[in-house]
């Protein structure tokens, strides 16, 4: 063989060589992209799964010891009467009961605090959580859902 005819076949092997390379560098880059927006939307999914309660979950309120949305809280709500969950009450029905549980829950002791004496209940304000349940926290220590950065219902 002709050292041309060499110098051709080598050109030709490193042409074919920058050809493969540069389609792996593509077929890589897409694999790259879409496995991104795959990610971002299974993600973008999880976390509105995870902050948006359902309706089963918002039949259920937080009672909380303290006016901070982070304080120690209880959990309230009707059990089922036939296993399944009634279609929502609307809000003003939703706070009056999540505020007559949370009285109870005051009364029976499972939430207590220094300026409350046992037995008894303080007075009681209701906010809209992040997630769409009711938190009901005592007045006592705040003035109102504003003030601790939450939404009236």
């Amino acid at each position: 063989m002709t050292e041309a005819r060499l110098d051709e076949l080598l050109r030709e092997i490193q042409r074919r060589i920058r050809a493969e390379d540069a389609h792996r560098r593509r077929r890589n880059r897409l694999a790259v992209t879409l496995g991104g927006a795959v990610a971002c939307v299974a993600v973008t999914g999880g976390a509105l799964a995870v902050a948006q309660a359902t309706s089963t979950e918002k039949s259920v309120s937080l009672c909380h010891q303290e006016a901070s949305a982070q304080s120690p809280a209880a959990e309230v709500g009707a059990a089922p009467i036939d296993g399944t969950v009634a279609a929502l009450p609307d809000m003003a029905a939703r706070v009056a009961f999540a505020e007559a549980q949370c009285e109870a829950v005051w009364r029976i002791g499972l939430l207590e605090s220094d300026s409350t004496p046992a037995g008894t209940s303080p007075p009681l304000f209701t906010c809209l959580l992040a997630d769409g349940r009711l938190g009901v926290f005592p007045a006592e220590e705040s003035r109102g859902c504003d003030a601790i950065g939450l939404r009236r219902p």
